[in-house]
């Protein structure tokens, strides 16, 4: 009992060296807790989680079927597992692992917003918005959740709760830039052009060298017909990406619309210089002559 509460002594005086940053001094008392006491769950899944931070997955996976094996009704090891095989390329079983991880505690977050990532990463919208909606019930003040959820959700072309989530996300915290620039996405998308620009401006006011969001700024000044406006946001990104063909291409077409061909053939020519082969650049040259 002695040698027992020893390790977990030293288990918890670690778990404080974890938060601290403090990787190193972490590893070496979870070890010696372990070797303390070779049955310590908590300190095989604490010294897991470090590993996995470190990537080194092989021995985090090989200390957290130990501590399953110890106590399975770990949520928080089978969470652990589960990202770890995600982490390793074995999306499938680290699914199962969060499923079980999920059914130990229905109440743990991380592992639904784990689900939630794998989801959307496999192109599953309709599990990853159903994991979103969990994360939100659960911790319904976590800002990326209703972030998340809203992507997903527009992944699914339901716009307008999207929107809503999106609008809940910034209320939780105005400053985020991607947040803005999602609602402005989503709005151009809806041609609410005059929202969508208002949205797109507060994210590049929050990030101004975003090339997305002032892409798609441009597009809606595009749709309003502010065709000098689009031309300049145009330009600005390829101050920053001199060799963005998609630009360029969309420069030359502003630049035709205008009546002004041979500036418009001098940007289809770039991109083809670029990329010769580009059809759209081609056609579009062809127009010029």
């Amino acid at each position: 009992m002695i040698r027992a509460n020893h390790s977990s002594e030293i288990n918890n005086q670690s778990v404080e060296f974890l938060i601290q940053g403090d990787l190193d001094a972490a590893e070496a008392g979870f070890r010696e807790a372990i070797r303390e006491n070779s049955r310590h769950s908590s300190a095989c899944n604490n010294l897991a989680f470090l590993l996995q931070q470190k990537g080194e997955w092989a021995e985090a996976e090989k200390y957290l079927r130990k501590s399953l094996k110890i106590n399975p009704d770990s949520s928080s090891a089978w969470l652990n597992l589960g990202n770890v095989l995600i982490q390793k390329g074995d999306g499938e079983e680290g699914a199962r692992m969060l499923v079980k991880a999920i059914e130990k505690d229905t109440r743990n977050v991380l592992a639904w917003e784990s689900l939630a990532t794998l989801s959307m990463m496999q192109q599953d919208f309709n599990a990853a918005e159903s994991c979103w909606e969990k994360t939100t019930l659960l911790q319904p003040q976590t800002v990326k959740y209703w972030l998340q959820w809203g992507i997903t959700k527009a992944g699914l072309n339901k716009y307008e709760e999207a929107v809503a989530c999106f609008h809940k996300s910034l209320a939780l915290d105005a400053k985020q830039s991607f947040a803005w620039q999602q609602l402005g996405i989503v709005e151009w998308i809806r041609q609410n052009y005059g929202i969508a620009r208002t949205a797109l401006l507060n994210s590049l006011a929050l990030d101004p060298e975003d090339t997305n969001t002032r892409y798609h700024l441009a597009l809606v000044l595009l749709a309003l017909n502010e065709l000098a406006d689009a031309r300049d946001q145009m330009h600005h990104i390829l101050s920053l990406q001199p060799a963005n063909t998609k630009v360029l291409i969309d420069l030359g077409v502003i630049y035709l619309a205008e009546g002004n061909r041979e500036t418009a053939g001098s940007f289809f020519q770039q991109a083809l210089e670029i990329d010769p082969s580009n059809s759209r650049a081609l056609n579009y040259q062809e127009m010029c002559r």
